[in-house]
């Protein structure tokens, strides 16, 4: 019996030995849950592996686009973006031959309110920088000297276009002549004396405003944008466009949405950090490097110019509703489709 109790014993001596040794060589058990940046990764946009085709036409005020872009916004989220230069690329959206594209947002509310396949996302940025450039000696004292002159514009249904005739015809019962010209076409005509002023947006407001005449005088001034006196009365007459009105918006096509609504997000996302490294230092050497890449202008305009872009994601809707109602009031649309402008998943995120 004696023998046998000490022959149990040992052989519960040599199990735990053999047990201790097991488990000194396994991992440690976890203790606590998967770290939150794990959970929050696979929970978030799902990338479908395809790439996203922007169709672009250049413009300074497409900056966030060219940042994300140069800087490997999208592709250190594993977005793959080509940017295509055309000068139709509402319609290649609506067509389907690309996703995305920057425009002014009146390009993209007609078509959008005649059903067809193209939806607003995002906001670019704010204000509208389109202001009134007119002769340094152009004798226009108050808004209501510019009735029946020729002024250049780039169409009817230009965001700026469109504010700066609502106001002449509400608040002074004043119209001016439109000829519709491209901004390099509009400087020129000012150049020529073939038209009274132009509305043009930045950079060619930059860079007309730096234009001299062959005994290095400035040729060009802003008038009745909030920051000229023209009656000498001492105060800035305030701004025909109102303040803040909305500029581009980033517009995509339906389908893309529907399908591949994380791409678009993580799109967005990336934008967003352009927007944020734009606005800490616009005149940053690196920032005006890929403007200057992108667009044939000036490289003082684009210095000049690039701190007045106010990039931001988030959609101004009542305002943007408001150049839907301009649209409606000029024959160009029947309905103003009101929040049916904007992507219902967009919805809490850029709206």
């Amino acid at each position: 019996m004696k023998n046998s109790v000490c022959l149990l014993v040992a052989l519960v001596a040599f199990s735990a030995t053999l047990w201790a040794g097991a488990k000194k060589d396994q991992a440690p058990a976890p203790t606590t849950a998967p770290p939150a940046a794990s959970s929050a990764q696979s929970s978030g946009p799902v990338l479908s592996g395809k790439k996203v085709i922007v169709a672009d036409a250049n413009s300074t005020h497409h900056l966030n686009l060219y940042v994300a872009y140069e800087k490997g916004l999208f592709t250190k989220r594993g977005l793959e973006v080509e940017i295509q230069q055309t000068s139709s690329g509402v319609a290649a959206v609506i067509g389907g031959e690309a996703d995305i594209v920057f425009n002014c947002p009146t390009g993209v509310i007609t078509p959008i309110a005649k059903g067809q396949n193209v939806t607003i996302i995002s906001q670019v940025k704010i204000p509208c920088t389109s202001v009134l450039v007119v002769p340094v000696n152009a004798a226009y004292k108050t808004p209501a000297d510019l009735q029946g002159q020729q002024i250049a514009g780039l169409s009817t249904t230009c965001c700026a276009v469109i504010l700066i005739r609502d106001a002449l015809r509400n608040q002074y019962n004043t119209d001016f002549e439109l000829v519709t010209l491209a901004p390099g076409a509009a400087i020129a005509a000012l150049d020529a004396g073939q038209v009274k002023g132009a509305i043009l947006e930045e950079p060619f407001v930059a860079l007309a405003l730096l234009s001299q005449d062959a005994q290095g005088n400035l040729r060009y001034k802003t008038l009745f944008n909030g920051t000229s006196d023209a009656d000498g009365d001492g105060k800035n007459e305030p701004n025909l466009a109102g303040e803040n009105p909305p500029c581009r918006t980033i517009n995509a096509n339906k389908d893309f949405i529907a399908t591949r609504l994380g791409d678009a997000k993580v799109f967005i996302e990336a934008i967003a950090e352009a927007d944020q490294l734009i606005l800490a230092n616009p005149v940053a050497s690196d920032i005006v490097d890929i403007a200057a890449k992108y667009v044939s202008v000036d490289r003082q305009a684009i210095i000049n110019s690039n701190p007045k872009l106010g990039f931001t994601t988030q959609l101004a809707t009542t305002q943007l509703k408001g150049y839907a109602d301009a649209l409606v009031r000029q024959g160009t649309i029947d309905q103003n489709p009101g929040d049916g402008l904007f992507a219902p998943e967009f919805k809490g995120i850029t709206w």
